[in-house]
């Protein structure tokens, strides 16, 4: 099996598709409201969709936080995880000119494996094959967040080489959970 990261395509949407018609998306594996939502965007225009998934340049307009404070988008890339149909995706996020990230931001990347391909490896490979991508930007490393009790997460983090940082709260726009930062150096 050879899993690799591909440029959302519609070779793969069928599989996406699927995912979405079983109520998964990829921030919540019981959606039914978000993998409408989704579906019905992709009916409407499929290609319109997929080069939504990705906005290199950050542009568009701010981005409203939960308190009603507009900060700048930042640049994006969005990747689909495949073993020959869609199994997940892992987006990057970063700030032009630098590898900090400002404080709205708590992590370079996010990831999500649909619930009958877990616990195969695919975000860790996912993770590392991100790294030649984050070196062509310039990042020197790349932070990784998740909830406190996402076992799952950290291990992914932690088997991709991502070293623990600390522990902190991730504040009222994430609701105030408990979360941890690990930091994988791009080389």
């Amino acid at each position: 099996m050879t899993v690799k990261l591909v440029t959302p395509n519609e070779a793969l949407l069928p599989s996406y598709i699927a995912a979405l018609e079983r109520n998964w998306t990829p921030s919540n594996d019981s959606a039914p409201t978000g993998a409408r939502q989704l579906l019905d965007s992709i009916l409407r225009n499929p290609a319109a969709f997929l080069t939504s998934l990705s906005n290199p340049e950050g542009k568009g307009r701010p981005v409203v936080l939960e308190d009603g404070t507009a900060v700048p988008r930042l640049p994006s890339c969005r990747y689909w995880i495949s073993d020959g149909e869609y199994a997940g995706e892992i987006n990057l996020r970063w700030q032009l000119g630098t590898s900090e990230l400002p404080a709205y931001c708590l992590g370079h990347i996010g990831y999500a494996v649909v619930p009958w391909k877990r616990s195969a490896g695919y975000a860790s490979l996912a993770i590392r094959q991100l790294l030649p991508i984050a070196h062509q930007l310039d990042l020197k490393w790349l932070d990784i967040s998740m909830e406190a009790n996402n076992i799952a997460s950290r291990r992914s983090a932690e088997k991709a080489g991502a070293m623990f940082i600390k522990e902190f709260n991730a504040g009222a726009e994430y609701g105030n959970v408990d979360a941890l930062l690990y930091q994988l150096l791009v080389s």
